[in-house]
């Protein structure tokens, strides 16, 4: 009776032993299908990049911003998304020309190559044409060489990778925080650059100086500036799981300008705003940040007073 019952636990621990090394090579196997296919989502979102710069490359490139990669470098998550700001000055110049100057805040062109969480495939968003003329209340005519130039660019694509978004719901002034500033102008972007260069989560990438880009056209505009910075940790939980929002949201675009009135206004997206178009929902770090902005840029153009 004793060798039978200890055959049977031999039996048992055999049995287990097989069943334990059955679930590690399933999880080995696992792990090296989620390995590879991040790998694979990461390459395809690098290649859809490339193609993109190869596409635009008669345009000035102001910025390329790896989210993933900046993000993994502070420890933070997010899906492959790589962020590029291309400019053509003449055409920036002709806009602004005929248009309010909060205009700026839409140029030059943006792109996003990205995937959604969780998923393999590569897309590519942008801003449209569409958009611009509905938020700021402009004539097809007006962007008709943005809009020119964009589609020729986009037409180098499969359509399978286009993301395009529901603007039904946008209308003038969507998704704009606007503060007027105390100071001129000058004073106000030096005051910007330097609260935004003390923060230590935050990075500089830019700046585009439309005033400066018109003279070389001889087109007079008012001030208008666009700052571009941003923080890859902040930056990284806000896109975790809506990485569209990297088009619009990250890298910050900070716009400075002055209007006919002599005031000067600074304006910045809403971040939550654009979370609520492209995914109909926002998160806490993306309302966070919002905060933070509001209060950074309001310390930065305003007299204290007592």
């Amino acid at each position: 009776m004793k060798y039978k019952t200890l055959l049977w636990a031999v039996l048992l621990i055999v049995a287990s032993g097989c069943t334990d090394k059955a679930k590690t090579k399933e999880g080995e196997a696992i792990e090296k299908a989620n390995e590879v296919a991040y790998k694979t989502i990461v390459e395809k979102v690098d290649a859809l990049n490339t193609q993109l710069e190869k596409v635009n490359a008669g345009m000035t490139l102001i910025a390329s911003l790896d989210h993933h990669r900046m993000a993994k470098e502070v420890g933070v998550y997010t899906p492959p998304a790589i962020a590029g700001i291309f400019s053509d000055p003449k055409i920036n110049t002709a806009i602004l020309a005929k248009s309010d100057p909060l205009v700026g805040l839409d140029l030059p062109f943006k792109y996003l190559c990205y995937s959604e969480a969780d998923t393999v495939k590569a897309n590519l968003a942008y801003t449209s044409a569409a958009f611009i003329a509905k938020r700021h209340g402009l004539s097809d005519e007006t962007l008709a060489e943005y809009n020119n130039k964009l589609n020729k660019s986009l037409a180098s694509f499969d359509a399978k990778v286009i993301s395009t978004s529901n603007i039904e719901g946008v209308k003038a002034g969507f998704g704009m925080v606007k503060i007027q500033s105390d100071f001129d102008f000058e004073t106000t972007v030096e005051n910007l650059k330097t609260i935004v260069n003390a923060q230590s989560d935050t990075r500089w990438f830019g700046e585009i100086d439309y005033k400066s880009e018109a003279k070389a056209y001889d087109v007079e505009i008012n001030p208008n500036t666009l700052l571009l910075f941003g923080g890859p940790a902040p930056g990284g939980k806000a896109m975790m799981t809506t990485p569209k929002i990297g088009l619009d949201a990250f890298c910050q675009k900070l716009l400075v300008y002055q209007n006919d009135k002599d005031e000067v206004w600074i304006a910045f997206n809403d971040i939550v705003a654009f979370a609520e178009l492209y995914y109909g929902a926002s998160t806490k770090p993306q309302e966070m940040i919002n905060k933070r902005l509001i209060m950074t840029f309001t310390k930065a153009v305003k007299i204290k007073t007592e």
